[in-house]
């Protein structure tokens, strides 16, 4: 009896595992994501760009992995993306690990970076959970060029520790291993033609727990 039964269930046991399998690589930034969907598979360094986010020619599953992730963006060229989990040595962007990026300011209207977890997620300071936040609060791991500099062509410095907020020019990962996205909008299209000279920052370790 019981041999019948797990015969019975086994087919669907499998399939649910490969559900699962086949689920798993779409819900983060992955190779694999980037080589079914074609999203990420251009590179400039460690710096994955992205710079038809929001065309209409995206077939379905390109259009499911964008919402997949959470995101909305702006129809090109109106907007350039840009991701990465991984410093200048190659390692995974980590929680436990303080880092310096550095970069020179991109020929934009505006520019921001903003910081992930592997969820997807905006990181938020856990001591400051609303269950109503306001626009302040969701956006205040968002780190604006106008901050810095909004000189073309300068070079800016952020810093990325475990807990940096309220200080202009910082992002905070609250010991969550994490992602950057750098947002370029209006930017020259000179880049759309040339993407290797959009100006992508530097990512240095400066040291581990």
């Amino acid at each position: 009896m019981m041999r019948k039964t797990i015969n019975k269930s086994l087919p669907y046991i499998v399939g649910i595992i490969i559900g699962i399998v086949s689920f798993l690589p779409f819900t983060r930034p992955t190779s694999t994501a980037a080589f079914l969907t074609g999203f990420g598979k251009d590179a400039i360094n460690q710096w994955n760009y992205y710079l038809d986010y929001g065309l209409e020619s995206q077939n379905i599953w390109q259009r499911a992995y964008v919402s997949l992730l959470g995101l909305l963006p702006s129809a090109s060229p109106e907007v350039i993306y840009l991701q990465t989990s991984f410093d200048d040595g190659g390692e995974s962007l980590s929680g436990n690990c303080s880092y310096t990026l550095s970069g020179e300011v991109p020929d934009a209207r505006y520019w921001s970076y903003a910081i992930y977890g592997n969820d997807n997620y905006y990181l938020q300071d856990p001591n400051s959970l609303f269950d109503e936040p306001t626009f302040d609060d969701l956006f205040a791991q968002v780190t604006n060029g106008s901050e810095l500099t909004s000189i073309i062509g300068e070079n800016y410095i952020i810093k990325i520790d475990n807990n940096l907020i309220n200080q202009n020019g910082t992002l905070s990962h609250f010991g969550n291993d994490f992602t950057l996205i750098y947002r370029i909008y209006g930017p020259n299209l000179n880049y759309y033609e040339n993407p290797i000279s959009i100006p992508v920052a530097s990512i240095i370790n400066e040291g581990c727990k």
